[in-house]
């Protein structure tokens, strides 16, 4: 995770305070950001929220993605990060720019786009877990593809120090609770009154 902002665009192009969800489907991350930002506003931060691109790019493409269309995906992610970063101080992002790379793994069986300084972008990653019911959703394959997706994410990550260190903590059980333990692990800056 990030020690200072620079111009680069896998790290990020201006100081705010960049919070990432990772996940398998179905595994609570939309629920956590909405609840997240939220919160935060509530608390007086300028807080946004940065939505899925790959959401966008199946309903603009009325299909799937292809491995060939992975960039793609990836750089629409940064590009909405980036415009998010740019209109608010506080950015949850749902999901984190690396998930482009655990899909491809998933689906494609390609590491290619699993660029590990993506991590860097975000001054705090949540795993989410998947310790409740399955949703179906158009853009969402099984709750057996949630599981396999899930472990694959969880072995990826324990090759970081992040996690084996706890700086990616897995959220667990109903949302409220998510949100109250992913709010008390925050270190948030002081707001300037």
């Amino acid at each position: 995770m990030r020690s200072e902002q620079t111009g680069d665009p896998l790290s990020g192009s201006r100081k705010n305070y960049r919070i990432a969800l990772l996940g398998a489907e179905s595994s609570g991350k939309t629920t956590l950001a909405i609840k997240l930002t939220a919160a935060l506003r509530d608390r007086g931060y300028n807080a946004g929220m940065v939505p899925e691109y790959l959401r966008t790019w199946c309903e603009e493409n009325s299909r799937l993605p292809d491995f060939d269309d992975q960039d793609l995906i990836l750089e629409g992610q940064l590009a909405l990060e980036e415009t998010a970063a740019s209109q608010f101080d506080v950015l949850v992002c749902d999901p984190a720019a690396i998930t482009t790379g655990f899909y491809s793994l998933e689906y494609f069986g390609s590491d290619l786009h699993l660029e590990w300084e993506l991590l860097d972008r975000y001054d705090q990653i949540f795993l989410c877990d998947i310790d409740f019911p399955w949703q179906p959703d158009p853009l969402r394959d099984s709750e057996a593809t949630r599981e396999h997706m899930h472990s694959l994410i969880v072995t990826y990550l324990t090759q970081t120090p992040e996690i084996a260190d706890g700086r990616i903590p897995l959220l667990s059980r109903s949302a409220q609770q998510r949100l109250a333990r992913a709010l008390s692990l925050l270190t948030l800056p002081e707001l300037s009154r």
